[in-house]
């Protein structure tokens, strides 16, 4: 039920992050809060509701429905590191690792700000190890691993 209600879209699910939601549950049950992180393989969403200041854990097989209020984000959810990052040091860090991703035989394609891998991992700004977006957990600690062994020097 959640694969339907919360698709597979890694950037979707990291969009839903800061928006406010509206969450029915298999027991008739609203809960309506911020998404404050989805984990992309068992579709877990975890909402704060600001109003009894609580987190809340909704289990995929207890979603019923799945309703995002329009026109609603709380930037505070969202990181803010990236503005400190001068341009032009992003395009550098995507080039290099770009090349040292392709150096280890990965297929890299760039789309906009992001690079995709193998079609299965997504890496943002600052392009990090800690950007990297996956619902494959092992392909996503492989990718981090790779990441890891980039010499510093790497040119």
């Amino acid at each position: 039920m959640a694969e339907t209600i919360l698709n597979g879209d890694i950037l979707y699910l990291k969009n839903l992050i800061g928006r406010t939601v509206s969450v029915e549950t298999v027991d008739n049950q609203t809960h309506i809060g911020t998404v404050y992180v989805v984990d992309p393989v068992y579709k877990t969403v975890v909402l704060i509701n600001t109003t009894t200041n609580r987190l809340e854990l909704i289990l995929s097989h207890a979603m019923k429905s799945f309703n995002v209020f329009p026109d609603t984000r709380n930037e505070d959810f969202l990181r803010d590191n990236v503005n400190n990052v001068n341009p032009e040091d992003f395009v550098q860090k995507k080039l290099k690792l770009t090349k040292w991703l392709k150096h280890m035989f990965l297929d890299v394609k760039e789309d906009g700000d992001t690079l995709r891998v193998e079609d299965h991992l997504i890496i943002g700004p600052p392009y990090g190890k800690s950007e990297c977006m996956c619902d494959n957990t092992i392909v996503l600690e492989r990718i981090r691993n790779i990441i890891d062994l980039m010499p510093a020097d790497f040119k």
